[in-house]
């Protein structure tokens, strides 16, 4: 069974006003975004899952620190109490002690919803992860929660994933024409409801182009392999400071 919903949601570190400074105000659309994706993801599962880019398919250790440091605040964040998941279809998750960037802005946004989730769950992918082998993470995430027994209810999907860096002359890559087009068809897969479009993106094509989310949004098209069409709503999809950032959210019709 898919989860009951899913949001895709960006993970730039300027989402922490305190890192934004004088620029915080010209992403508070976004930040609203972000809140309200995550907060009906929240609210309509039992246990929430987050799944986010890193340095190897893992699972952070309990009370595993993200730090905003190297970005120029001395804040910390930590994830929720965490849940296990039975998950004997994937190879054992290496165990992190620190929380990548995707799940350190995961943690930060968390840190915002009241209530926050019941059940918690997260993980991080590779972007050496092909798409099939990303899809069968999905499979194997929604698998563990088709009885409704993880977390004591249905499971809700959050994915944590940038679009591509070469949008503008100001992206941290070089402006390329073609990654504005690479974005929209991303944005129109969620926007239609048919996230195994996500499955088409070609892995050298994603990493020319700068996409952080590559890996996490083929989890999410593998999690809703094979079941009925969703509903699709896109919240934020713009490209400040030259990177894309999507906001989408998909929910049973």
């Amino acid at each position: 069974m898919a989860p009951v919903a899913a949001a895709v949601l960006p993970h730039p570190p300027l989402l922490v006003p305190e890192l934004a400074g004088r620029a915080a105000p010209e992403l508070d659309p976004l930040r609203a975004a972000c809140h309200q994706a995550l907060a009906a993801v929240v609210a309509a599962a039992g246990l929430a899952i987050v799944v986010g880019d890193g340095p190897v398919w893992g699972i952070p250790e309990p009370s595993a620190p993200g730090s905003f440091g190297p970005y120029g605040t001395d804040l910390q964040v930590t994830l929720p109490a965490l849940t296990d998941l039975d998950l004997p279809a994937l190879p054992p998750p290496a165990r992190l002690p620190e929380l990548p960037l995707s799940l350190a802005v995961a943690a930060h946004l968390l840190a915002g919803l009241d209530p926050p989730p019941a059940h918690l769950f997260a993980a991080t992918v590779p972007d050496s992860l092909g798409p099939g082998a990303a899809a069968a993470i999905g499979r194997a995430l929604a698998a563990a929660t088709r009885d409704g027994s993880a977390g004591g209810g249905p499971a809700g999907l959050v994915v944590m994933g940038d679009l591509s860096a070469c949008r503008t002359e100001r992206a941290p890559g070089a402006f390329r024409a073609e990654a504005a087009d690479f974005d929209a068809s991303v944005s129109e897969a969620l926007r239609t409801g048919k996230p195994g479009r996500l499955l088409d993106m070609d892995p050298a094509v994603a990493a020319d182009l700068m996409v952080a989310g590559r890996v996490p949004l083929q989890v999410l098209a593998g999690a809703f392999e094979d079941e009925p069409p969703v509903h699709g709503r896109v919240l934020y999809e713009d490209a400040p400071y030259g990177v894309g950032y999507l906001v989408a959210l998909l929910t049973a019709p």
